[in-house]
């Protein structure tokens, strides 16, 4: 997938290849039906600078790149066609949910099975869970918290203030799990706190609304979530996204979370027994 590779490629960019990427993951409609030759007229680069950065990415030359490209848009032409031909004309609360189903659909096509894995695993071992996110984001990120404090799972929701996130990164360890919710735009505070947990040793991931965000571009892992025709990033799909997540956690520790159960109905019983008295 293009996009992922721009993600993890982005860092060594120069500086015209990353004015490349920048334009392919905001606008890579318009850059499906792109030259080499006109795409570099548009952004004022040599010619020789995009086959560099096709090469860059891993593609033989430019044409596989804008091959890439031309699949993603294709798939959204689809979906987009499927909408019209159920629509009647009036935006109405059924278009906006299957839209939204839409969307969900393209990101899942956009995790490869290695990359599913890889988020499985680290998510499974995690030992402590540091779940950030700023303004929209942050509400987000404080549900994912709840729901995996419910599992039993040691999480944290910090503020993301440098002086919160300092406080909870301090002795950050191997074990430990950052993930960082980025729906909009956010504060480099969120990209550096990812950033420097991985220094620190510990899996990070991100749930990233675009490749290029900052918190897609600092963590290890990042599941990414494009929208298309200049949309608002959907809040659906990462909040889906992150039930999935929990979801994945609760059945790798079900014999775990079944005993805990037991413990939990015990206590309250017990409890509800003493204010009986």
């Amino acid at each position: 997938m293009i996009l992922e590779k721009i993600r993890q490629l982005y860092p060594k960019l120069t500086k015209s290849q990353k004015r490349l990427a920048d334009y392919i993951a905001v606008s890579y409609q318009e850059a499906a039906f792109m030259t080499a030759s006109r795409l570099a007229r548009s952004l004022l680069v040599n010619e020789a600078t995009v086959i560099r950065f096709a090469q860059r990415l891993g593609y033989p030359g430019y044409p596989e790149l804008v091959h890439d490209i031309q699949e993603i848009v294709q798939d959204e032409l689809r979906t987009r066609a499927r909408e019209e031909s159920s629509a009647s004309g009036q935006e109405t609360l059924l278009t906006a949910l299957q839209r939204e189903l839409e969307a969900l659909q393209r990101a899942v096509g956009r995790i490869t099975p290695e990359m599913a894995q890889q988020v499985s695993d680290v998510m499974g071992s995690a030992e402590r869970v540091l779940v950030v996110g700023e303004g929209i984001s942050g509400a987000l990120a404080s549900v994912m918290c709840g729901s995996l404090r419910a599992l039993g799972i040691p999480a944290e929701n910090p503020g993301a203030d440098a002086l919160s996130l300092a406080v909870a990164l301090d002795g950050i360890a191997p074990g430990s799990v950052v993930i960082g919710i980025s729906a909009t735009d956010e504060s480099w505070e969120v990209a550096n706190a990812l950033r420097y947990a991985c220094d620190s040793g510990a899996h990070t991931l991100a749930l990233a609304w675009s490749p290029i965000a900052p918190a897609a571009q600092s963590a290890e892992l990042a599941i990414c979530c494009p929208a298309s025709e200049l949309r608002a990033p959907s809040v659906a799909v990462i909040t889906t996204l992150m039930d999935a997540l929990v979801q994945t956690v609760a059945a790798q520790r079900a014999e775990a979370l079944q005993e805990r159960s037991q413990r939990l109905n015990q206590l309250r019983d017990y409890l509800v027994a003493r204010r009986a008295r």
